[in-house]
């Protein structure tokens, strides 16, 4: 999903750059699906057979760090993987991370942000934290009743198998509306696929985390041990 978003993809090789960490691209260079949607359509040999192979370029490339911007992968790299060795993280736990340690400095604003909890990522596991106290480093973050475990979901998920496209589109839409309600400057969610989907109908402008705190960076070139792979 990420490589259907170029912006978190950029805003990624920025935040990778500015931390000093080496990277390989999983998505760009030999790394597949991670192996969901073969899995719930009941091919699991063929769906282990891709996860395995994705295990053993990870080992190839002495990946130390996984990092993701889509919750779907995250939560079945975390559950579904031999990772043994191997970190997995969401952007924003990675991000939130190098900030605390000082591998990057960002610089506030004055903007108001509405936040969206993806399903996968906070109903499915439990990520809430660490998107808002990152987001929080450089601009005010709104409160909503619809939050955390109560979200709006886009209407973009892969299971909604039997939702029309104008049936998906008028779910985001009507979320969307809520979150734009208090005036915000911007829409921000931490998924590809919720990016997608409120792109479409938000009243307001919308971004993933990635991209908020990418123009919000200083420049830093201190490298790092240690290889980190983002799919």
């Amino acid at each position: 999903m990420t490589l259907l978003q170029p912006a978190v993809l950029e805003a990624m090789r920025k935040i990778f750059e500015a931390s000093g960490d080496p990277v390989w691209w999983a998505d760009k260079e030999g790394g597949v699906c991670c192996g969901r949607p073969l899995k719930m359509s009941g091919e699991l040999q063929a769906a282990r057979r891709l996860m395995d192979y994705n295990v053993e370029l990870f080992r190839k490339h002495e990946i130390t760090t996984l990092v993701t911007s889509c919750p779907i992968c995250l939560r079945v790299f975390k559950e579904d993987y031999a990772l043994e060795g191997i970190e997995v993280l969401h952007h924003s736990q990675y991000i939130l991370r190098r900030i605390e340690e000082a591998k990057l400095t960002v610089v506030g604003t004055d903007m108001q942000l509405a936040y969206h909890d993806p399903c996968e990522l906070g109903r499915g596991l439990k990520i809430y934290k660490e998107p808002r106290k990152l987001l929080a480093k450089v601009a005010f973050v709104q409160k909503f009743k619809q939050a955390k475990k109560n979200s709006l979901c886009c209407g973009g998920s892969l299971a909604n198998l039997q939702l029309t496209a104008p049936q998906e589109k008028a779910i985001a839409a009507d979320a969307a509306r809520v979150y734009a309600k208090k005036g915000a400057d911007m829409l921000v969610t931490a998924c590809p696929q919720c990016k997608d989907s409120f792109k479409r109908t938000s009243p307001i402008p919308v971004k993933d985390l990635s991209e908020v705190i990418a123009e919000r960076l200083v420049a830093s070139k201190q490298k790092l041990p240690g290889n980190i792979g983002m799919s």
